[in-house]
């Protein structure tokens, strides 16, 4: 009985060793793909700095950053820059600073409950803006907000003003916007998990910077 029950214990855990080893190597094959992406946007100075970095140690993340960083201040172009440690969405051109805004990133947490759960983690990486959404516009808010919320669930998950009157949705569907005056969002003590939360100010004065299609920097 008790060789039957090492056999057992021996076998689980060779089991989750090669779980955790797929794993890792498929987070490396994104990290490589991830690293390969911003590379190709670099130039040949800021590769080599990049290669610097990495040989010096610095851990994967905070070169993952630091590229992105230099990216951001590389881009010629009217962009967004979101600092995600520090909290603050910047306004740029090139390496001009337009306009810095403080912000409130949303927390990453494990959002849903049972097979629908899913966890939300805090963007980063570059995206594009998809959606300007005003006052009159609707944008369907994830099905799991409300449950976030402590609010019973609905059938309509989307309704003008819920987002507020000036907010903005990036490929990937993150969402920069305010506190609006209804909805599930109206709390100015909460911000949506894997959200940027800005001063709504802030959002009507850099709304006509912006158009479809414009960068966003997430480090």
């Amino acid at each position: 009985m008790r060789v039957r029950r090492r056999t057992l214990l021996l076998a689980l855990s060779l089991v989750t060793l090669l779980l955790l080893d797929g794993l890792l190597l498929w987070r490396r094959a994104r990290y490589r793909e991830e690293t390969a992406r911003l590379r190709a946007g670099m130039s040949e100075l800021e590769q080599q700095r990049a290669d610097a970095i990495m040989a010096a140690n610095v851990d994967q993340a905070t070169l993952m950053i630091e590229i992105m960083r230099r990216q951001a201040r590389g881009d010629g172009g009217i962009h967004l820059a979101v600092n995600t440690d520090s909290g603050y969405v910047a306004l740029d051109r090139g390496g001009a600073r337009l306009r810095t805004m403080p912000a409130r990133i949303g927390p990453e947490r494990r959002v849903g409950s049972g097979a629908d759960t899913v966890r939300v983690v805090v963007p980063r990486g570059v995206r594009r803006i998809e959606r300007l959404l005003g006052a009159a516009d609707a944008w369907s808010l994830p099905d799991w907000l409300w449950a976030d919320r402590g609010l019973p669930p609905v059938a309509e998950r989307a309704a003008p003003g819920w987002t507020g009157t000036h907010a903005i949705v990036t490929t990937g569907g993150t969402l920069l916007y305010a506190v609006p005056g209804t909805g599930p969002l109206a709390d100015s003590s909460y911000v949506m998990p894997g959200s940027v939360r800005l001063d709504a100010g802030d959002l009507q004065a850099i709304r006509e910077n912006l158009t479809p299609g414009t960068r966003v920097y997430f480090y």
